[in-house]
């Protein structure tokens, strides 16, 4: 057993840790409960522009836009938004076992990454880069992921991309996080969230002024735009909930830790002083024979 003087010390050092830890969890969630709100916030109206992007579609189906093309040429792309920073769990391990699933088929596929934990992935598994991009606000703005978009957008019509798709964590709830892949180039199908959508504004005939084309041609590039940014704000909300909760784990697990300390200090005592009493007796029985 150890003595008593290492067991204050292992104390004292996972009450510190507690300290750090409770204070990281607040922080986190702080930041959380804003980034929370932020992606919660314009999923709707995501949801209401790619539905009417796809209606849209249909009414001008006459012509096709670039952005709309599929090419038999060029290499596939996946953007990877991961964190800058750890501490957030298996967050980031779950992101990278998808993009490895992605790239096996996707033989001709190449990473755009996104947070210094998918570059460092990336350099360590020998996975290669078209383009890298790290340490972006922690409150990111739309205009702070334009030269992403830009970057996929100007690819694609250069036809130097095949086909463009997103990795990352989507927020469901502050203790559920899952990966998600989504395809924004060529445009894919209707998902199952937006059939409604579709549905309803399929049911009326809208007139379209100057035309349906010529609107299509404007809300292109911006639904690209609008995908990336809701996509950065479904990454930071799960990246601030992980987190959170891993420093409310980790604060959970240094009391119990303390706790258990504490419970083998008392015993260390109780022995030690169980064996001096034992020492004392022992002394004063040998003075009275």
């Amino acid at each position: 057993m150890p003595n008593t003087r290492q067991i204050v010390q292992r104390i004292k050092t996972a009450g510190n840790i507690s300290k750090i830890t409770k204070a990281m969890e607040m922080v986190s969630a702080s930041k959380m409960r804003r980034a929370q709100a932020a992606a919660l916030a314009t999923r709707p109206y995501t949801n209401a522009l790619n539905a009417s992007l796809q209606s849209l579609a249909a009414a001008s189906s006459t012509t096709v836009h670039p952005l709309l093309t599929e090419h038999d040429t060029g290499v596939d792309i996946a953007v990877i938004i991961s964190t800058d920073k750890g501490l957030c769990g298996s967050l980031n391990q779950t992101l990278f076992k998808e993009t490895i699933s992605w790239l096996k088929s996707h033989p001709n596929g190449k990473v755009v990454a996104v947070g210094k934990k998918s570059v460092g992935f990336a350099r360590i598994s020998g996975i290669e880069l078209y383009a890298q991009f790290i340490e972006l606000p922690d409150q990111v703005s739309s205009s702070d992921t334009i030269a992403i978009s830009t970057l996929i957008r100007e690819g694609f019509l250069d036809q130097e991309f095949r086909s463009v798709s997103l990795i990352y964590m989507d927020f469901v709830s502050t203790l559920v996080q899952k990966v998600c892949v989504q395809q924004v180039l060529p445009l894919p199908k209707i998902q199952a969230e937006n059939e409604a959508l579709v549905d309803k504004l399929n049911e009326a005939e809208y007139i379209f002024e100057p035309s349906a084309h010529a609107i299509l041609n404007n809300l292109l590039p911006y639904y690209l735009e609008n995908s990336v940014y809701q996509a950065f704000l479904e990454a930071r909300a799960s990246e601030h909930s992980a987190r959170m909760v891993s420093m409310k784990n980790a604060s959970e697990n240094a009391g119990e830790l303390m706790s258990d300390l504490r419970l083998v200090y008392n015993k260390s005592r109780q022995a030690s002083i169980t064996s001096e009493l034992l020492d004392v007796v022992t002394a004063l029985l040998a003075q009275d024979s």
